[in-house]
């Protein structure tokens, strides 16, 4: 299974037209793979993607890629191996099976998810686990070398170089080097030499005869992030790793048992132009300071839902220091600690001022919450249920059935904030974004929706019509997957 991060089915689409990508191209255009767009339920995020494909898990609560943790009582965020290797646990707790489970390799997952190697965001956070897999890890990579040390080491100084150089004509542009130092350690040393080591690693698993093998290329997604997901440097990646899969192609064809290759995508992404940029102001200081009317009439009717309005809660409560999460071009904002979220009426009750000033906002483009049992979207001064997007004034760039995927799942999210804001539509192509980075996902646009599955056609599976990352796995565990031994009662 190859996961290539980041890559929406129209992109991907365009690098066959425009020949970025000859070898996936061929096995389009020979009807050797069938390729199709896939929905995998929102928020379109890797975490949320990968609860689905390895766990089978429709109702992951795992809002987005860093939230705060109700449970825990703190901010969590999937780059940090302890958070990680907590959610992992937590979602293990879950009583699932996951696609890794009897002897798979997984690489740069961030849950381990059963894997038998240690190469995973998760365990990272145990010294002991990556101490006892180093030895294994390394056996092989000698072997299945392509390149002599000094042609590797001439390239990886080349690398060095012109990633650099590049990093510091950005860097000068925008007058902003906030992110760049952890970009360019990230394009050495993840980019470069770690995904080399897990795509030479899968050729030794797929030598030794692993059952199942996943992995993640997130090359493009770390590149589209910093630098737009249509910019040279971020395509480019499509390029790369097209002659990677070309050689995996090649290795699971002429291999003693052969192996089916599958590929996907968890989201797209879609340009972001960072709020700070166009305000000069970060979101919490657009919510939570300066005047506010409140919110509109309509809006207050149309949170009541036919309930009386509430009066205002100005009831000594416990202290709790606002936390919002800027998630790309979407963000969660808690309003209280409290183990569950707060419901409209409540927020009308003891927050007007953050509603108003949420709802009049034009860079914001919708404003989730929950409304009584289920949850509703303000869009352009309206109130709309999951039932209710057809006649909602939404720009053409959102998609109306991610909009309504995250209504129907809200009211189980816990770990979502109190308001989910997503950043307004600007321009074709492009939403607001909160967090400084100029491409984005975890959103509900038409692009980040919109992800892709190519599976061979001679594979004893199909895989169009997907709907849930949770089918993904389904079909691949029905397809491949040995069913659980029946239980035979003995007198």
């Amino acid at each position: 299974m190859v996961h290539l991060d980041g890559v929406s089915k129209a992109l991907l689409d365009e690098a066959i037209v425009s020949g970025r990508m000859p070898f996936v191209s061929r096995l389009i255009r020979s009807g050797m793979f069938h390729l199709d767009d896939a929905f995998w339920g929102a928020p379109t995020s890797t975490p949320y993607f990968q609860a689905g494909l390895l766990y089978g898990l429709r109702e992951s609560n795992l809002p987005a890629y860093a939230w705060f943790d109700r449970e825990l009582g703190r901010k969590v965020r999937m780059s940090n191996p302890a958070d990680a290797q907590e959610i992992d646990q937590r979602l293990r707790g879950a009583g699932r099976e996951s696609l890794l489970d009897g002897g798979g390799h997984g690489y740069f997952s961030l849950f381990r998810a059963g894997a038998d190697n240690a190469l995973s965001m998760s365990t990272l956070a145990s010294f002991q686990q990556m101490a006892r897999a180093f030895s294994y890890e390394m056996m092989g990579l000698t072997a299945a070398g392509t390149r002599g040390v000094w042609r590797f080491l001439r390239s990886f100084g080349s690398d060095t170089w012109n990633a650099t150089r590049e990093v510091i004509q950005w860097s000068r542009a925008l007058h902003d080097w906030r992110h760049e130092p952890a970009f360019l350690v990230s394009r050495l040393l993840l980019q470069r030499l770690g995904w080399s080591f897990a795509h030479t690693k899968a050729v030794v698993d797929m030598v030794r005869g692993v059952p199942v093998i996943y992995l993640v290329y997130g090359n493009y997604d770390e590149v589209a992030h910093r630098r737009g997901p249509r910019s040279p440097l971020a395509l480019a990646e499509l390029h790369r790793v097209d002659a990677h899969l070309a050689e995996l192609y090649a290795v699971a064809r002429s291999v003693q048992r052969p192996y089916d290759v599958v590929f996907f995508s968890d989201h797209g992404h879609v340009d972001s132009l960072p709020l700070e940029q166009r305000q000069g102001r970060r979101l919490a200081s657009l919510l939570l300071e300066g005047a506010s009317a409140g919110p509109s009439d309509d809006v207050v009717r149309g949170l009541c839902n036919g309930r009386a309005p509430p009066s205002p809660d100005t009831s000594p409560r416990a202290p709790f220091t606002p936390v919002i999460s800027e998630c790309g071009n979407f963000a969660h904002l808690y309003l209280t600690g409290a183990r569950e979220p707060s419901e409209a009426r409540a927020l009308l009750a003891r927050h007007p001022e953050v509603l108003g000033r949420a709802t009049r906002e034009p860079d914001l483009g919708i404003v989730a919450l929950r409304r009584g049992g289920s949850a509703a979207a303000i869009i352009q001064g309206g109130v709309y249920g999951p039932d209710e997007l057809e006649r909602a004034p939404l720009s053409s760039e959102f998609s109306r059935r991610a909009v309504a995927d995250l209504l129907r799942g809200l009211p189980s999210m816990t770990t979502a904030g109190d308001l989910i804001l997503f950043g307004a539509a600007v321009r074709r192509g492009g939403t607001v974004g909160f967090a400084w980075e100029f491409g984005s996902h975890g959103g509900v646009t038409r692009t980040e929706a919109q992800s892709l599955v190519c599976w061979p056609a001679d594979a004893p599976l199909d895989l169009s019509g997907l709907g849930h990352a949770a089918q993904l796995h389904e079909r691949l565990a029905e397809a491949y997957l040995a069913p659980a031994p029946r239980l035979r009662w003995v007198p």
